[in-house]
């Protein structure tokens, strides 16, 4: 049984891309507990998905021989041990991004991203960094995991801020913090803004946050 419980894995047939970024994530997610592998094609990475115990998140190249494409993508989120899927590809964003997307992809990335752009968006969608909150209430199970990210998210939204707004705060995507926020109500078990706004004030949240949002840049300036 591994170890590391999260895990991430490049599908990409060109072997210089692939063993390159690779490389570069392996070392980059080493101080975070997450095994990074490679695959040359969707049928490998399957297979090596299906022999562990682990729980992935799938950087899938657009275009390969065999399985590719949007059909690629709804296989691998039909896997329950995908947490998420990422398309990336040298095409046009503007063309296939919202196509990616509405496949159930959690983002789109372009090859022509630099390898710390890369990991900056796909670092978000691990499950680190995590605090443990504590609700400060007679209940059981009185305590929520939030990342310090969905924390901040959590705290913007306080505030009445827009995802955009959020977005171009934290330097992140939009699409980003949509998933911030799906993880937020999942955590809170809530449905919608208003309900979590009112569960972090009945539960001080953000009360053990150590960054001062408003203090040290306007957001709407």
């Amino acid at each position: 049984m591994a170890s590391n419980r999260n895990a991430l894995l490049v599908v990409d047939d060109h072997p210089v891309y692939r063993e390159a970024l690779g490389e570069i994530l392996a070392k980059e997610f080493e101080g975070f507990d997450i095994q990074v592998r490679t695959a040359s094609n969707a049928a490998e990475g399957l297979a090596l998905i299906d022999q562990s115990d682990q729980f992935w998140v799938v950087l899938l190249d657009v275009q390969m021989p065999g399985l590719n494409g949007l059909a690629g993508i709804k296989v691998f989120k039909h896997n329950p041990n995908v947490q998420h899927v990422i398309s990336i590809s040298g095409l046009e964003s503007s063309t296939w991004e919202s196509r990616a997307i509405a496949s159930g992809a959690s983002l789109f990335l372009s090859k022509n991203s630099t390898s710390q752009s890369i990991f900056d968006q796909v670092k978000p969608l691990f499950d680190i960094d995590s605090v443990t909150v504590s609700k400060g209430q007679a209940e059981e199970n009185n305590e929520f995991r939030l990342t310090q990210r969905q924390l901040e998210v959590l705290h913007l939204i306080s505030l009445g801020h827009p995802n955009k707004i959020i977005a171009d705060y934290l330097e992140i995507k939009e699409q980003t913090v949509k998933i911030h926020i799906n993880q937020i109500f999942k955590e809170l078990r809530v449905f919608n803004r208003t309900q979590a706004v009112l569960k972090a004030q009945k539960f001080n949240l953000l009360s053990s946050m150590d960054v001062n949002i408003e203090s040290t840049r306007s957001i709407n300036a």
